[in-house]
């Protein structure tokens, strides 16, 4: 029987506990789910929305072996604007593609921007003293690339071990990411894509829409 992703991600950490990055992390569904996984886990939760990171903080403040952390994550630190929409879940440092079916089917539309902190995961892991980042989620509707281009130094020291990064396929934003976007910064570090799940595809089109990207490290980089 084919393991569930969560399966896939215990199983791969292989450690009860593990350093877990969770980039995107909304209101904290997936921090709850990972503190089950793995017992003595430490999470490190990025969010940059204000509303969403309130919700965040009054669910999950002050528990122990939990920091979290209103910022997003991209390749330089400063701040950006960030674009919200009308599904709280879809909001993105990138615009979103008004010409979308997927975002008009949905009804995802424009609702406001705000300015947030942007942090990069090499400069955070040296404020922080983290060491290395066994399970590095991103969730951030688009900019993956960006957050892995702010983890130079910790990719290329081999100190990120599993890394699980969502791919809009679909021009639902103003930049649509594929696998290349992915490997093409991965590959020279070591990583090789290990499996995918969560895929959608549009009921009626067929179209791949987005999926998760699971990459594990396989080599020194070189």
């Amino acid at each position: 029987m084919i393991p569930t992703p969560f399966e896939i991600v215990r199983q791969l950490v292989d450690r009860a506990d593990p350093v877990i990055f969770d980039v995107g992390a909304n209101i904290g569904n997936t921090v709850e789910v990972y503190r089950t996984l793995f017992e003595q886990c430490v999470i490190h939760a990025f969010e940059p929305d204000s509303r969403m990171f309130a919700a965040l903080q009054s669910r999950l403040g002050g528990l122990d072996r939990v920091i979290l952390n209103r910022a997003a994550v991209g390749e330089t630190a400063g701040t950006a604007v960030l674009h919200r929409t009308t599904h709280a879940e879809s909001g993105s440092l990138l615009a979103l593609n008004s010409d979308s079916w997927w975002g008009k089917a949905l009804d995802i539309r424009p609702a406001g921007t705000e300015t947030v902190p942007v942090e990069t995961i090499d400069r955070y892991c040296a404020a922080q003293g983290v060491a290395e980042i066994d399970f590095l989620k991103l969730d951030v509707q688009g900019f993956e690339p960006e957050c892995l281009r702010g983890a130079g130094a910790m990719l290329g020291a081999g100190r990120i071990r599993v890394i699980q990064a969502e791919l809009v396929y679909h021009g639902l934003y103003e930049r649509t990411t594929r696998f290349i976007d992915l490997e093409s910064l991965l590959d020279p570090f070591g990583y090789r894509l290990f499996t995918i799940h969560d895929i959608r595809i549009g009921d009626d089109t067929g179209e791949l829409l987005s999926l998760d990207t699971v990459f594990t490290r396989v080599r020194s980089p070189g």
